[in-house]
């Protein structure tokens, strides 16, 4: 009976090894492609490596960080060609960032620690910025602490990542009206400027629901002195942070998507890449095309219609009709050699105390951030909605500095020509993606979201809540908790 059991069970194990090596092996998922490797882009695949979910990441720039941008002069000082700020309250996500990069900060007053000068760049005109008076600060005082109420009882609560709460009818006014409504009369005046030359618009054209997103009452205390913010290079903290998390994930620098093909069961990505040792800085150097197939797509860039074609996604109709409505405005950051003390900064004149300088792609801010380094930096804010080229706005900083390029505290003093080697970095930015308010009122966050997963492409920007470091990184991390959080593929 012993013998016989066996004489069963081998012609049955043989039987099972032929079965096990005819049937064909289980294809390898490809992974998940992020386009961008900004905060948003990082932030997806890290996330998707700590789940075990291969990821890879195609960033155009020869560094990841995004808008996440430094110079660094001859002495290896930073300066800031993006972000540069945070604080400890209203950036939660971004101090666990910072601290696991272990990047050196430093506190940082955005008012109060410098002179500061008005410049009128039709006329050349340098005025000194005087003091607030002592009652308009006893009123902003008031204000703040009812705004604070106010933010936190209704403005809180829909606060979340693609404001997948809804949003009410209104917050889709302007931030003007919205403060009009609720009988503010000094807020809207102190937060023209900030709002302008951080590149978020105009006060009286910017709807409330982002005005709100991004001046939360500690970031508006820091407006007028009352505490300070952080400062660091968040260049830097982004590379360290990708070396510490993305351990798995490859990211492929100066890749340029020159197609997103959806038609067959998974995206394919078809690109361009640096041959070898050159960079895209070798105008002459050939690049190679490769293709990439992926499982699913995280888009991690600012989804407007010229950047989505310019990548070549086969868009449908339903993503058009929500992506032909996001805005941008353009942006740029530069640094360079200024004779401007440390200690002293300049801002654009505005047409009036309800109006922000013209967005016509003049400089309207000016610091110098590091008393070490005779290197300034400098914001300037052109049109919305309409292309200006990144040369034509880099003529306007010379030519404008040029006039400027002095001690103001001097007023006899001579301008120094800003010559055009003095200028030592110049970007240009699609910054601050968002949607205009008569979209909001008909429900284009519903509809955004509802692209999610559609033709495999997931949706990471600061479209999902801000345009700042801390909104996309709770964006990104929303987009790949929410949509892979059951996948359990594992890195090979």
């Amino acid at each position: 009976m012993h013998s016989n059991n066996w004489s069963l069970v081998l012609p049955l194990l043989a039987i099972l090894s032929l079965t096990a090596s005819a049937s064909p092996t289980r294809r390898s998922q490809p992974p998940v492609c992020v386009i961008g490797g900004g905060p948003s882009g990082l932030t997806a695949a890290s996330r998707l490596e700590a789940k075990g979910i291969p990821a890879v990441i195609f960033e155009k720039q020869p560094e990841i960080g995004g808008k996440c941008q430094s110079y660094y002069d001859e002495q290896g000082i930073f300066h800031p060609l993006g972000a540069a700020f945070f604080s400890n309250a209203s950036y939660s996500e971004t101090v666990k960032v910072v601290d696991v990069a272990g990047v050196a900060i430093e506190e940082f007053a955005l008012a109060g620690a410098r002179q500061m000068f008005r410049f009128n760049y039709t006329e050349g005109e340098i005025l000194d910025v005087l003091p607030l008076d002592p009652g308009f600060l006893v009123q902003i005082a008031q204000e703040i602490a009812r705004y604070a109420g106010l933010w936190r009882k209704m403005f809180v609560p829909i606060s979340v990542p693609s404001f997948k709460k809804g949003v009410p009818a209104d917050l889709t006014v302007s931030g003007a009206e919205w403060f009009r409504k609720n009988n503010f009369t000094v807020l809207p005046l102190l937060l023209v400027n900030p709002l302008a030359l951080y590149g978020y618009g105009d006060i009286r054209e910017v709807p409330a629901l982002y005005v709100l997103q991004y001046i939360t009452p500690d970031i508006l205390t820091a407006f007028i002195g009352q505490h300070n913010v952080y400062y660091t290079d968040f260049n830097k903290v982004w590379v360290e942070w990708a070396k510490k998390t993305l351990r798995k994930t490859p990211i492929n620098l100066e890749h340029d998507i020159h197609r997103i093909d959806r038609s067959g069961r998974n995206p394919v990505l078809t690109y361009t890449k640096p041959n070898g040792n050159f960079s895209r800085s070798h105008s002459n150097s050939p690049r190679l095309w490769g293709h990439q197939e992926c499982s699913s797509l995280v888009l991690a860039f600012p989804p407007t219609l010229d950047n989505l074609q310019n990548v070549g996604l086969d868009l449908t109709q339903a993503e058009h009709n929500v992506f032909s409505k996001v805005g941008v405005h353009n942006y740029y950051s530069s640094a360079y050699k200024f004779d401007m003390p440390f200690g002293v900064s300049y801002i654009s004149s505005s047409p009036s105390p309800f109006a922000p300088p013209p967005s016509d792609g003049q400089p309207v801010a000016v610091l110098r951030l590091n008393a070490k380094s005779d290197i300034s930096t400098a914001w300037s804010w052109g049109p919305y909605r309409a292309f200006q080229s990144e040369a034509y706005a880099r003529d306007l900083l010379q030519s404008t500095m040029s006039a400027l390029n002095k001690d103001p505290r001097n007023a006899t003093a001579p301008s120094r020509p800003l010559h055009d080697d003095d200028i030592r970095a110049f970007r240009k930015w699609d910054y601050f993606p968002h949607f205009d308010s008569e979209p909001l009122r008909n429900g284009v966050y519903d509809e955004f979201n509802a692209l999610q997963g559609e033709g495999k492409a997931y949706w990471a920007s600061g479209l999902n809540g801000m345009e700042t470091v801390e909104w996309t990184i709770r964006g990104a991390a929303e987009v790949v908790d929410t949509h892979f959080g059951n996948l359990t593929a594992k890195v090979c």
